[in-house]
């Protein structure tokens, strides 16, 4: 059993960038280079702004290179196209949920353009509901996720078990331009890609401070500064204590995550033949994939109890048993952890601090397909082609969020009741 990540076992290494040690000048400061901040400083670039990335450690390390790599063009389960209206309005709903829908294609066509290799296998994402009522909802809600332009099609109960291979689950939809990636790889590829684009990217460099400098900001580190007349903080979940209107504006949740050991290739004819991920309807999620190495990969979260990792792999493993028919004993070989950022609404967030100093964060579990789009559009506007009020989520002031500083216990708290209301849903309606 190794605790640690498969992705940084089966990812081939990276060059490793250099600490910023001196005072430089650029137009834009990016902080934090996961799938975002990576995005929007290369799109930047691409259109002719002078980028300085900045990252605490090294590309991918916080949790866009220890997600599952699912590229899932789909906001939660509880989000509806009426909901998302509800929540924005209609206009920015309707740019929201357009942009989603193409977020699946915004990943692999960036791979294919670039040339990056990440195991990129665009099979589709599938939704499998976990009960006949869930089951209704997703059906009902096929018309309206099409006239957003998701390529959906909706697979019913037997259709879904040709596909999965997962006989207690239900039908539901399938997204065709989903599918998967190895993240940590990803991550590193858009690190090369901006890089030749332009942008200078510091690694191991934690900003220390972020303070108004005439008409523009400086951004300092432990050993050097940027002076820019635009920063941008890309750092989702790892903001610390650098500003805390904007650590109090999320709900930092815990993930973990367990790969088993190389399992029989005979198994794959039957489970998840196409190697499309699958993420059912449950309040905590049942989501499984392959490795480009033949492990299954699957994870969550684990109650806020001493042990967690240990606990992580039992409760995985014992899952993965109790919902995949005809497994072999299987072991836990990697487990690892990461923290995502979550909103009450489960909606992304572009905050406005202060003139010039902005932020989006927020992407609650959807990082792959929805960080890489936004910062397709990022760019763009960091370099004025596109006004505040086209964007497509609006630009707020950060709103803080009741006990933000205990406020991720929260979803590790109600875990329990989820799982007792998921199990009765699933066996009895």
């Amino acid at each position: 059993m190794e605790v640690g990540s498969l992705w940084e076992a089966i990812t081939p290494s990276a060059p490793i960038f250099a600490k910023l040690t001196e005072a430089i000048t650029a137009d834009v400061v990016v902080v934090g280079a996961g799938f975002l901040g990576l995005s929007s400083a290369l799109h930047a670039a691409e259109v002719g702004v002078d980028v300085v990335l900045l990252e605490s450690h090294q590309p991918g390390f916080g949790a866009s290179g220890r997600n599952t790599g699912f590229v899932v063009p789909s906001l939660k389960t509880s989000l509806g196209p009426a909901e998302v209206v509800t929540a924005l309005g209609a206009d920015h709903a309707g740019r929201l949920l357009k942009l989603v829908a193409g977020s699946g294609r915004a990943v692999f066509d960036l791979i294919g353009r670039h040339e990056i290799d990440c195991d990129a296998v665009q099979n589709g994402w599938l939704q499998p509901a976990h009960s006949r009522a869930a089951e209704e909802v997703l059906h009902g809600r096929m018309p309206r996720l099409l006239a957003a332009g998701v390529d959906t099609e909706w697979l019913d109960r037997d259709a879904m078990l040709k596909r999965t291979g997962l006989p207690s689950l239900h039908g539901g939809i399938r997204v065709a331009s989903g599918g998967q990636i190895t993240p940590l790889s990803y991550a590193h590829g858009l690190a090369r890609a901006a890089i030749l684009a332009g942008v200078r990217l510091f690694g191991d460099s934690p900003v220390t401070s972020i303070e108004a400098d005439g008409q523009g900001w400086r951004v300092r580190t432990a050993g050097g500064e940027v002076r820019a007349r635009r920063v941008l903080m890309t750092t989702n979940a790892l903001i610390g204590n650098l500003l805390p209107e904007l650590r109090a504006s999320i709900i930092p949740a815990r993930v973990f995550q367990i790969a088993t050991q190389i399992l029989p290739q005979s198994l794959s004819a039957t489970l998840l033949p196409d190697m499309a991920p699958v993420a059912d309807t449950r309040r905590h999620t049942f989501a499984l994939r392959w490795s480009p190495d033949g492990r299954l990969v699957t994870g969550g979260m684990v109650p806020p109890l001493p042990g967690r990792m240990a606990l992580a792999r039992r409760l995985f493993a014992n899952r993965l048993r109790r919902i995949v028919p005809d497994l072999p004993e299987i072991r836990v070989e990697y487990s690892w952890t990461g923290v995502i950022a979550g909103t009450l609404d489960f909606l992304p967030r572009m905050m406005r601090l202060k003139p010039g100093l902005d932020a989006a964060i927020g992407c609650n579990g959807r990082g792959v397909a929805l960080t890489t789009a936004l910062g397709r559009e990022i760019g763009p506007w960091l370099a004025g082609r596109i006004a505040d009020a086209d964007l497509t989520l609006p630009l707020t002031a950060p709103r803080p969020i009741s006990f933000g500083r205990v406020s991720g216990l929260g979803p590790h708290l109600i875990l329990p009741v989820w799982e007792v209301r998921d199990a009765f849903e699933a066996r009895f309606r």
